[in-house]
């Protein structure tokens, strides 16, 4: 979360070095799982900072921890408070859909007169500030959740991409305006793309259809990021190992992404054929 487009006339913790120490980097743990028969979402958000006078001020009951929730796409919006770091959110699953943010804080719950504390910024020095209910102390880094997204599926290719026929398109052609990368083959093309010698050669389709949807998607991105397969791809770039995001807004590392997210196309058919090649 980038929270220096936030402007308040006093220090929060969080919020570039207002406040020191910063943020730890485990400052939100959040965890996700589904409830039996996977009826509900439950989320688990674990909150740390390192400051003893806000600390103080939650033990006295005049601040607490809150936390804000929306899914823009069913209109939901609520906050829960707690005096512990710790919140258990359940969401049934046909309340939400798509995307889901989680914003937390330490706010203030008890007006306070002349706050001050031992790690303001120098900036700060020897100011104090009156405090009014619902201000913000600590800002914790955002935590969003995609529902549409398999994770337990996150790491094959048809977790965001797929091949089906078409008799709308002369030529293969790829549609990455809907939830999945598409790849349209006409009916002639699918006919032999079902048959067992093509379907059971992966290796090969990876290497050549599938790669050059995949880079024709990651070029475009930006442009559908509403998208199912681009959040998808992007999530897996915000956590996993190996990756950085911001690698997409580089055309010249587009290709090496691709492969990355394909697990070494080539690789694996040129291992392929020299298989193929020892067995016959």
């Amino acid at each position: 979360m980038n929270l220096n487009n936030i402007s308040l006339p006093y220090p929060v913790l969080g919020i570039n070095d207002d406040i020191l120490p910063l943020l730890p980097e485990d400052c939100l743990t959040p965890n996700v799982t589904e409830t039996q028969g996977r009826k509900a979402y439950v989320f688990n958000i674990d909150l740390k900072f390192e400051n003893d006078d806000i600390a103080e001020l939650i033990k006295q009951g005049k601040a607490e921890y809150s936390c804000e929730y929306d899914c823009a796409r069913t209109m939901i919006r609520s906050c829960e408070r707690s005096s512990e770091p710790h919140f258990e959110i359940t969401l049934p699953r046909k309340n939400v859909y798509g995307r889901i943010n989680f914003k937390c804080y330490v706010s203030v719950k008890t007006r306070i007169n002349g706050y001050t504390n031992r790690g303001f910024n120098e900036d700060y020095a020897g100011a104090e500030f009156d405090m009014e209910p619902g201000d913000i102390l600590v800002a914790f880094p955002e935590f969003r959740y995609d529902v549409d997204i398999r994770y337990d599926k996150l790491q094959a290719a048809g977790s965001f991409m797929q091949i089906r026929e078409s008799e709308t398109h002369d030529d293969v052609y790829f549609d990455i305006s809907g939830d999945k990368i598409e790849i349209l083959l006409p009916p002639r093309h699918y006919q032999l793309y079902t048959k067992n010698a093509v379907r059971g050669s992966a290796q090969i389709i990876h290497s050549s259809l599938v790669m050059n949807a995949l880079t024709y998607a990651l070029m475009r991105i930006d442009e559908y990021e509403h998208t199912t397969w681009a959040k998808t791809i992007i999530y897996r770039m915000e956590t996993e190992d190996g990756y950085n995001v911001e690698d997409l807004e580089d055309f010249n590392k587009i290709l090496s992404i691709a492969q990355k997210l394909l697990r070494d196309p080539y690789l694996r058919l040129f291992n392929h054929l020299i298989e193929n090649s020892t067995s016959n």
